[in-house]
């Protein structure tokens, strides 16, 4: 009886035990990605980022089909005239995004299959290189200034950028698609290239081009119906020598900040990476 009811215990101890190290195993399976040979992370990379691309292509059909925002009655702006979602600045990054994760999955990481693969294999080089520019001048950048402007202005002051009327179409969950997940998506995506830096000069020149493009978008909005996409901008100038310095700070030298430290974490991840190569040699 004594070494049965022993037994028994030692039997009841080891499944509880092995109960407790399945959720340890299966985190420590997750963290072995890294364990895998760089053929075998680049395929899991590939194929997440093709994730990425499907979940930006969803995003925009339910943005451009299912919304209908052209219906929306919003008197806290007013008349801003047809389809005024175009002329956001997080409906400017969610295109570049979808285009940026488009372009990789089907000029680069799936390159070697699908039609017109020979030519896309032959300048892969090149392609890589007009990747390197886009994400480290434009996506990063971009996508920073959108998500933490966007939620730095909805804890101040909300109504001011996202009104109160918008939340009768937009869903709470479309809202993050939008302003939130873009930061993530985008940091895993630098976390898992490497990346070689354009010149300074040349991202420079890229994102301001960018972000007059928009500028100009904003000013002509203003002057075909009277006010401006943002509310804040009208509560923030009054003159023109304000809405000057206003885009100044906000359209040039913010993203520049941004885009200053996307050069220096795009440089560190790759050094970690060379790093980690030179271990594992």
């Amino acid at each position: 009886m004594a070494l049965t009811s022993r037994y028994t215990t030692m039997e009841a101890s080891s499944s509880s035990s092995s109960s407790v190290k399945q959720p340890a195993a299966v985190v420590t399976s997750a963290l072995r990605c890294w364990s895998y040979t760089k053929a075998e992370r680049q395929h899991l990379f590939r194929v997440s980022r093709l994730f990425i691309t499907l979940y930006y292509v969803y995003v925009s059909y339910y943005g451009l089909f299912v919304l209908d925002l052209n219906g929306v009655d919003h008197p806290t702006w007013g008349n801003l005239g047809s389809n005024w979602w175009w002329k956001c600045v997080s409906v400017w990054n969610l295109i570049l995004q979808i285009s940026y994760f488009i372009y990789c999955t089907v000029f680069i990481d799936f390159a070697d299959s699908g039609p017109g693969k020979s030519w896309k294999k032959l300048r892969l080089q090149q392609n890589k290189k007009i990747r390197d520019f886009i994400f480290v001048s434009l996506v990063f950048p971009l996508t920073i200034y959108v998500c933490v402007m966007f939620w730095a202005i909805c804890a101040v002051n909300k109504p001011l950028l996202f009104p109160n009327e918008m939340n009768n179409w937009v869903p709470d969950w479309y809202n993050h698609a939008v302003h939130t997940n873009p930061i993530v998506l985008t940091l895993f995506d630098m976390a898992t290239t490497k990346y070689r830096l354009p010149k300074l000069i040349e991202s420079t020149a890229g994102l301001f081009a960018l972000s007059a493009s928009y500028v100009t978008c904003l000013l002509y909005n203003k002057y075909t119906t009277g006010r401006w996409v943002y509310l804040i901008i009208g509560e923030v100038t009054e003159s023109l020598t304000e809405v000057i310095i206003y885009f100044a700070v906000t359209a040039f030298i913010m993203p520049f900040m941004c885009l200053l430290i996307g050069h220096k974490m795009c440089s560190w991840f790759s050094s970690s990476q060379m790093k980690g190569k030179h271990k594992m040699s």
